[in-house]
């Protein structure tokens, strides 16, 4: 019966130990505010068209393109570099 005594007492501290620790754990997270979330960027307000760059195809929003002229027609570019692979000249 000793033995059975002792082996409660023991798991009787462990839970004990436990309850505390978990109690401070609790406590201290409750001390530290939460981690901030990143900003998510605000949708944009209107539905900007849409132009295609010939070269990579990809879309780019017309307020962002840049505009060239090829063969006499107005094109719509990502970047320098495809409108320069273009032979486009810029307007």
């Amino acid at each position: 019966m000793g033995f059975l005594a002792a082996f409660l007492r023991f798991v009787l501290v462990l839970l004990v130990v436990r309850f505390v620790g978990r109690l401070i754990a609790q406590a201290l997270r409750r001390g530290t505010p939460p981690a901030a979330k990143p900003a998510a960027p605000p949708p944009p307000a209107v539905a900007e068209p849409l132009v295609r760059d010939r070269v990579c195809n990809t879309f780019v929003p017309r307020s962002r393109a840049l505009r060239a002229v090829v063969g006499g027609q107005e094109e719509w570019f990502c970047s320098p570099a495809c409108r320069d692979k273009a032979g486009a000249r810029a307007s």
